[in-house]
């Protein structure tokens, strides 16, 4: 099996993983789970079979994610911020005062019943979103990172776009992390965000802007009217910890 080896989310993930030519899916599924040096780990796959012959031995699946790209010369950017809305740079740094207005949106975004809810306390949400800005989870953030500004100075919306180094869909441009307060829902505050984004990858020669959104995330509608389309799927699990298993 191939993969790339990274972090996400402060656990070590097999990313992109994919099933030896000549393989089958169950050898996979043995070949990782028999790997005492991947005990634990997350595993993404666009592998349908892959990842149903991991959770039938054992695996817990963690996401089911849609990958949908836009065509940016295809689709172009819309209108720009209104009053009282202003764009503000993202944080860089881990340094909690620096998130300290900007948490309460990002948190209200994500609740205990929505699928990308985070559970972690405010330290582990810093550390998180730190490492998106750093580039060390996802590749080297794009100037097109913002937050959205209010007339009384909160951050209430925010984007968070890297350069991944694989090939597009799962490469190039990216939308690692998008939210609105939900008090603002209708606003079109999200779109703002994005015509943003796209107006800058224009500018800097991307053609392409791609995401990954949770199935059953009603953000899906949004992003297709922005121009998104699926291209294909994965699925995230969690591999057993110390498992070896048999066929």
């Amino acid at each position: 099996m191939r993969y790339l080896d990274h972090v996400r989310e402060g656990t070590p993930i097999a990313d992109l993983a994919s099933v030896t030519p000549g393989r089958s899916a169950s050898d996979a599924a043995i070949a990782v789970l028999s790997d005492s040096g991947l005990s634990g780990w997350l595993l993404a796959t666009d592998s349908p079979s892959l990842a149903a012959s991991l959770v039938r031995r054992g695996a817990a699946p963690k996401r089911h994610a849609l990958v949908m790209q836009c065509d940016l010369r295809q689709y172009p950017a819309g209108g720009a911020p209104t009053d009282p809305y202003t764009l503000s740079p993202l944080p860089t740094d881990p340094d909690p005062a620096h998130w300290t207005g900007i948490l309460p949106s990002w948190r209200a975004a994500f609740p205990p019943d929505h699928p990308d809810h985070f559970a972690g306390d405010d330290k582990s949400a810093i550390s998180f979103l730190s490492r998106l800005v750093d580039g060390s989870e996802l590749g080297p953030l794009h100037r097109s990172t913002t937050v959205l500004v209010d007339g009384n100075g909160c951050a209430v919306a925010g984007i968070v776009v890297n350069v991944r180094p694989q090939d597009p869909p799962w490469g190039g441009a990216w939308i690692a992390d998008i939210w609105r307060d939900p008090g603002l829902r209708g606003s079109g505050l999200g779109s703002i965000l994005i015509d943003h984004a796209k107006t800058l990858l224009l500018e800097d020669g991307h053609a392409r802007l791609s995401l990954a959104v949770t199935s059953g995330n009603d953000a899906r509608r949004g992003y297709e009217r922005a121009g998104f389309r699926l291209v294909t799927e994965s699925q995230t699990v969690q591999l057993p910890v110390h498992s070896r298993q048999s066929r």
